[in-house]
């Protein structure tokens, strides 16, 4: 087991939820990172505000061993709210910021899964969501595969884009993010069934992209958008746009902001800043553009139809 370079200054717990996700139904979070929200992104819509560290380092962030303790206090209900596991459609990684940086992550997924036989528990899919910044790590690549749903951030059709909407760590490029996506994709469609824990012999890849006004509404935007998707041959798509505040406090991060975001009784609302969006029209244009372009595609729409 991996040990980690420093213990966690701030105990909060790292699984929290249940939540309900449009893209997923009933998700238990799990955070990997912790009380300092790091990323190799500092997107403009981020839910969780300014980015504290924005870093591509991988190291441990957060001990497995106390992702399981939290998952055993949420199964017996100890000081937190009892989850009942038998309503879990999916366990979700994503938290306070990029999954994949957690050097530990694949041990992690392993220990939840090894965790839910031990209890005796319905095995629940693992979903990692990831900005797919870090995928040319082949032992990033290693431990993505133990999960049974990987969902990819392409939110830029082009370095510009990148710049604006991601505001990516230095030395990140699009070109070697697509890289990254390929190699993954191409390591996933030639693997065997192997010795896992997944519930399908292969992880199932798809594409998760924020679309903003200002992007929305340029065709060529779209087109080139289109012309990644064919180019990385992944065809199952999230449509989304940014329905969710964002802390608007410069560098103060609310761990509340992981799960569920705001409601009317928390003394923050007033502090979060709403973002445009793109309207329910818009959003099925871009889905119809995206067949005409691209063909035949799976796709979640964040407003449905």
């Amino acid at each position: 087991m991996v040990e980690p370079d420093n213990k966690p200054k701030n105990r909060i717990s790292y699984v929290y939820g249940p939540v309900t996700s449009w893209r997923s139904g009933t998700s238990l979070g799990i955070d990997p990172i912790g009380a300092i929200s790091t990323c190799s992104f500092n997107c403009s819509y981020c839910q969780l505000g300014q980015i504290q560290n924005i870093t591509r380092k991988r190291k441990i962030y957060v001990e497995t061993e106390l992702i399981i303790e939290d998952l055993e206090r949420a199964y017996q209900g100890d000081h937190v709210e009892k989850v009942d596991f038998t309503k879990l459609d999916v366990i979700t990684f994503a938290g306070s910021g990029e999954p994949t940086l957690a050097l530990n992550l694949g041990e992690m997924i392993k220990s939840i899964k090894n965790w839910l036989k031990a209890k005796n528990l319905k095995a629940v899919p693992v979903s990692i969501l990831t900005n797919a910044t870090t995928l040319e790590d082949e032992e990033v690549r290693r431990d993505l595969k133990e999960a049974d749903l990987i969902s990819l951030k392409l939110d830029a059709s082009d370095e510009l884009s990148l710049k604006s909407i991601n505001q990516a760590a230095t030395g990140l490029s699009l070109e070697g993010i697509i890289k990254g996506i390929k190699l993954l994709k191409s390591e996933i469609d030639l693997s065997h069934p192997a010795d896992s824990l997944r519930l399908s012999t292969k992880p199932e890849l798809q594409l998760q992209i924020m679309f903003l006004p200002k992007f929305a509404e340029n065709p060529e935007h779209i087109k080139r958008l289109a012309e990644l998707i064919t180019e990385i041959e992944i065809y199952k798509i999230q449509i989304n746009t940014p329905t969710r505040a964002k802390p608007k406090s410069g560098k103060e991060y609310w761990v509340e902001t992981r799960g569920n975001h705001y409601n009317s009784s928390s003394s923050h609302q007033e502090k979060y800043l709403e973002l445009p969006v793109i309207s329910k029209e818009q959003a099925f244009k871009i889905e119809d553009d995206l067949i005409s372009l691209i063909g035949e595609l799976q796709i979640i729409n964040v407003y449905k139809r």
